[in-house]
């Protein structure tokens, strides 16, 4: 008896198939219900991570202009290649012995430059679209040798655009808008639709009469998931890499409006599909887009219709000069809000 009793009390501890079952179905419900939460925990880390990155970007830009007296340029030469904003601003971000590293006397695609271009920086790659690297051809439109026949370079990519303004349309690097010399509206050589950053460009605080915490300094850039077109080679400033630019047909250091507009992530939606103002800013954040602005805030400007972006529109920009023809009020049309946050002598009010 007392043996029968012992084997039923030990039969008893034991688990059945369905109790087990049973179990592994209750964690798979639980797995699965708090998925989402760490998912999203995590987004809300990266997304923080990416802020704090362009707040210290912000700060940057405006303590560069502290020492130099004005904001730094988009890209100081006229060529194809040149070093760019995000390599002027190395040491204020502390990266002193990077900027060191890099020798004007050679190109920027030599071996000479190997370290300055690239070493991966982590402030400007945004956690959501993955680490720092250094994986990227200096010359994404040539498919053979580089510059004048020379080994394509590669450079260490970015995730963020410096802005340039805004513009109808603009060519090559050399243009006449790009070295701030005609205005579009009125073909008066002024500064009034330009950015705070641009190729050559000459930025005093002075000349911000919009508001500095009322201008874009940089943001998430839109980077097509092809090759082969403009991608987010960044530190040096080749094509489509370190600016982006509010216009219908660009060519030029700036972000550009040719392909790429498979990207999966999300865009400010404004304006035409196939137009700059869509591919002006894009990130991997959900519903958002950050931005730094010139007074050295950040804001997650909404990509959806019911977002931030969308309380920003023509019926709310002011004070715009009655002289424009249809095409020109056109544009105004479309980006309102984009160039009401664009340009830094526009004359518009943006209200929020």
């Amino acid at each position: 008896m007392t043996h029968r009793y012992t084997t039923l009390a030990a039969r008893r501890t034991a688990f059945t198939l369905v109790e087990l079952l049973v179990v592994i179905a209750i964690i798979g419900v639980l797995v699965a219900l708090l998925l989402p939460a760490v998912q999203a925990a995590r987004e809300a880390a990266r997304r923080t991570q990416c802020n704090s990155q362009l707040k210290q970007i912000g700060l940057a830009i405006q303590s560069y202009h502290d020492a130099n007296g004005q904001f730094p340029t988009g890209r100081t030469s006229t060529d194809e290649f040149g070093v760019s904003w995000a390599y002027a601003i190395l040491p204020q971000i502390e990266e002193q012995s990077l900027y060191d590293a890099f020798d004007p006397s050679q190109p920027v695609h030599s071996e000479a430059n190997a370290t300055a271009m690239r070493t991966p920086i982590a402030v400007y790659a945004c956690p959501s679209r993955g680490p720092a690297t250094a994986d990227r051809d200096f010359d994404n439109n040539e498919q053979g040798a580089g510059a004048n026949g020379e080994p394509r370079g590669v450079a260490v990519r970015g995730d963020y655009a410096a802005n340039a303004g805004l513009e109808e349309d603009t060519g090559m690097e050399d243009s006449d808008y790009l070295e701030g010399e005609v205005d579009f509206r009125s073909g008066h050589v002024d500064w009034s639709l330009s950015g705070p950053i641009f190729s050559n460009s000459k930025i005093e605080s002075r000349n911000v009469t919009d508001g500095m915490s009322k201008t874009l300094a940089v943001g998430e850039k839109f980077i097509p998931q092809t090759e082969g077109d403009w991608d987010d080679k960044f530190i040096h400033a080749a094509q489509g890499d370190t600016c982006f630019l509010a216009s219908d047909n660009i060519t030029t250091i700036m972000r550009g409006t040719e392909d790429g507009l498979g990207d999966s992530s999300d865009r400010i939606e404004q304006g035409r599909r196939n137009q700059a103002a869509q591919l002006f800013g894009a990130s991997n954040h959900p519903g958002i887009v950050m931005f730094a602005f010139l007074d050295g805030h950040t804001e997650a400007i909404s990509t959806g219709r019911s977002g931030r972006a969308e309380t920003i529109n023509p019926n709310q920009i002011r004070d715009v000069p009655s002289s424009l023809d249809a095409e020109d009020q056109g544009l105004i049309d479309q980006w309102g809000w984009l160039m009401a946050m664009s340009t830094i002598a526009g004359e518009e009010v943006w209200t929020d």
